[in-house]
């Protein structure tokens, strides 16, 4: 019995230390760790982006802040911790708050900020807010998983994107995550704002080619184009391909094995761009027995054309909306 009430004791005495000051108090979703200099808040449902105040005026040292799962829409117009800068600042979590508008000021007094993760959200880029990010230029890591909204005009939305990281001068950023926001076509001058950039993640999006500029991703180490529409593996992008380094390149889609495939097949198995090249297989073949046998060992001259590979306009979009309900389901 003792033990159990010293066991109490002691997790008590933990989440007593854990207890914000200030209006967070009230908050058991809110955690705040001073010795850290972390402090989160995980569905707690904030409305208002204000709240970050609360923390820059009850903390000096803040390292990492987490407000995960709130209803924010709008980021503040003023920054979000106030007018005095955030040296210490390195991590900074806003994914899944439903935000729409960034807002060009929200980021500024956060210089060394590292870490940045909006994924999850409804963003909406506006010309004005293209400056976001210039206010952290030593970013290393970007997180954009699922970040924009679907109804949007994608071509004028990408631009807007692209134009935000031109300006922004992110010379350290290493890790760009784009997966999971629907693209069709990524754009071509992608790598080209980040000269440190090594991976590249495009995962669970809608691209059947990835054509961009290659002297942009010459020393990009991982570029992920899994769960794509890479039926086939096009002319264009293994000429790409063929510049990058070994292994740059995560390719799990669903490929079709038939007698028009041999010459991807054939460049696949030759190539050292695509990592664990020997793991992918047939998700549709002609003859059928050849489904889910491995591409890099399916006989080419048994190969036919003589079953169909639903590769119809009505499969295609069947596809998508399958990768649109997956993507439903990682948000909640």
């Amino acid at each position: 019995m003792l033990l159990i009430n010293s066991l109490f004791s002691f997790e008590e005495a933990i989440e007593n230390k854990l207890i914000c000051a200030g209006k967070l108090a009230d908050y058991a979703a809110c955690q705040c760790d001073p010795s850290a200099g972390d402090y989160s808040c995980i569905n707690a449902q904030f409305v208002d982006a204000n709240v970050f105040l609360d923390i820059s005026t009850n903390y000096k040292y803040i390292k990492s802040v987490t407000f995960h799962g709130n209803n924010f829409q709008d980021l503040t117009s003023t920054p979000l911790f106030g007018s005095d800068s955030q040296n210490s600042l390195i991590k900074l979590n806003l994914s899944a708050n439903y935000i729409v508008n960034l807002n060009s000021n929200a980021l500024r007094n956060m210089p060394n900020l590292q870490v940045l993760d909006i994924s999850n959200n409804e963003i909406v880029f506006r010309p004005r807010d293209v400056d976001f990010l210039t206010h952290t230029p030593h970013l290393t890591q970007l997180y954009m998983r699922r970040a924009f909204t679907v109804t949007m005009n994608r071509t004028q939305q990408f631009d807007l994107m692209l134009e935000m990281f031109r300006q922004a001068k992110l010379e350290y950023l290493q890790v760009l995550d784009l997966s999971y926001n629907f693209i069709h076509n990524v754009p071509f001058e992608i790598g080209c704002p980040f000269p440190a950039l090594q991976t590249l993640d495009l995962r669970q999006n809608f691209l059947k080619n990835f054509i961009v500029n290659e002297t942009c991703i010459k020393d990009v180490k991982t570029i992920n184009l899994s769960r794509n529409q890479f039926y086939v593996i096009p002319d264009d992008f293994r000429a790409l391909a063929n510049k990058a380094q070994p292994e740059t390149f995560l390719l799990r889609n669903q490929f079709y094995c038939d007698c028009n495939s041999k010459d991807f097949i054939t460049w696949l198995r030759s190539t050292k761009s695509v990592r664990e090249k020997n793991s992918l297989v047939c998700d549709r073949a002609s003859p059928k027995m050849y489904i889910g046998a491995r591409i890099a060992e399916v006989p080419l001259n048994k190969l036919t054309c003589d079953e169909p590979l639903f590769t119809s306009h009505a499969f295609s979009n069947f596809a998508n909306f399958l990768i649109l309900a997956f993507c439903l389901i990682q948000i909640f």
